[in-house]
Order: structure tokens, then sequence, then C-alpha cells
């Protein structure tokens, strides 16, 4: 016992090797406290849908590996927009959806399974009129019902906004609060009722930084999504228009398409 005792007094009177025990007891309770705390925290949310992460087009790689946007206007339609949410899991891709408010009583498990799927939500205004060529006041009633029926079925109100036609007066441009997101590639499955044809013109009319413009109101446009999407993913990736253009909430402006 002497031995040991000698060697302990022996020990603690040096100061410096006091001093380095401390420090390490200190560096050792902190690592444990830092790895404890990294495997309580979730990896930069990458479970969340990524039309709700605020990501920007160059943070998901437009510049690396180019970019499409597939934008689908004038839903929600009950047997149409189901089948295109079904393409696009299946792809497992996200596109954005332009609401008219209007369509939206009775479908609202509809719009929250688009949220609910990670696609954005867009405000295409409450009965599709050319907002251009309406008083102010009745422009602005059309987009605030749409904000609040597509809120009230338990979905965040919109960021961005796509006039019905691409109509927009400078009125509207100086007036409206939210983004507008317009397009430059329209591929016109209104007119265009052959599902091979449209996929065709899906397909020849990519770009990188596109924005596509259809509808979810057309079986034909269901019939040729799946295959163009297939063919286009050899090269492209596949974006929500926010995303694409690296536009944050209340950005101001209006937006056709990414050009760098």
């Amino acid at each position: 016992m002497r031995k040991v005792t000698t060697r302990w007094h022996t020990w603690i009177r040096r100061p410096q090797a006091i001093v380095g025990a401390v420090v390490l007891c200190l560096c050792v309770g902190a690592l444990g406290s830092w790895l404890r705390g990294v495997g309580q925290r979730p990896l930069a949310q990458s479970g969340l849908p990524i039309s709700r992460q605020a990501v920007s087009g160059q943070s998901v790689g437009c510049a690396i590996r180019p970019c499409l946007a597939l934008t689908f206007d004038d839903g929600p339609n009950p047997i149409v927009t189901p089948q295109i949410l079904d393409i696009l899991a299946r792809q497992q891709i996200k596109a954005t959806f332009f609401i008219v408010g209007m369509r939206v009583p009775g479908q609202e498990a509809l719009l929250r399974r688009e949220y609910r799927e990670g696609h954005e939500i867009g405000n295409h205004s409450w009965s599709h009129p050319d907002l251009s060529k309406l008083s102010p006041e009745e422009a602005q009633s059309q987009i605030e019902l749409t904000q609040k029926v597509i809120a009230n079925a338990g979905v965040p109100a919109p960021k961005i906004l796509r006039p019905p036609y691409g109509a927009v007066n400078d009125m509207l441009a100086a007036h409206n609060k939210l983004t507008i997101v317009r397009w430059n590639t329209d591929l016109e499955d209104w007119s265009q009722k052959d599902p091979a044809k449209l996929d065709q013109q899906l397909v020849a009319s990519a770009r990188p930084g596109a924005i596509i413009l259809m509808h979810d109101i057309y079986p034909s446009t269901v019939a040729a999504l799946e295959p163009a999407i297939q063919t286009l993913k050899q090269q492209y990736q596949f974006v929500t228009a926010s995303q694409l253009l690296g536009v944050s909430p209340g950005d101001q402006g209006q937006f056709f398409a990414r050009f760098k």
C-alpha cells in the first residue's frame, strides 16, 4: 500500500497532469453529448417531401443535371388527377398543380393527397376568368377565394399564382402578392387528344430549365404522360416550379423558365 500511496502523491503534485486530466474528461463528455444529439436529429430533413424544403434550383443540382418542371392546370379533377398522381408516384417525381378554387369543394381529400405526396400547390384563380379584364377588386377576390378554400382543405395557402391564359396586366403585376409562375412550353393538350402525339410533343419540347404546361383534366394527357417521363428521365431530373426557378415565398415578379 505504501508504494501505491507514494505514486498517488507524486502524481497529484504535478499541476499540469491535473489540468490535462480535467480537459480530457471534458472532451470525452462533450463528444458523448454530440454523438447522442446526432442520433436524435433527422438527417437534413431527408424524409420530407422535396417541395416542402424551400430548396432552390441550384441546390437540387439543375446546373449539374438539367431540370424540368411539369405543371398541371385546372384541377383537381376526381378522375384524371388521381391517375396523374399515381404516375408521378410510380416514377418518383414531383410536379406543380395550379388549382381552380371552385373545383376544390368535394375534392379536399384529393388536394391533400397532392400536398402529402410532396407536390407543389399553386393558385389558378377561383373560376378561371381573364384576370386582366377584371377590376382590381374582382381580380383580388378571385385569388383570395382560392387561397381560402385551399387552406380550409388543410393545405397551406399557395405562394405562387398562374393567371388563367397567362394574362397579366400592370395592375395584377403590381398588386398581387404571390409569385407569378407562367411557362415557356405549352403542350396544348387541350387541342391534341392523340396520346402518341402528345408523348412525342412532350419529349420533343423538353429543354433544360423548361416549365411545361399541361392540364390534369384530360384522359389523353394521362395516357401520354408516363411514356414521356420514362424517356425524359434518362436526361432530366423533375422538380417543382419553385425549385426550378429558385424562388422563395414572397418573391415578386413573373417567371417563365430557368435560363441558367
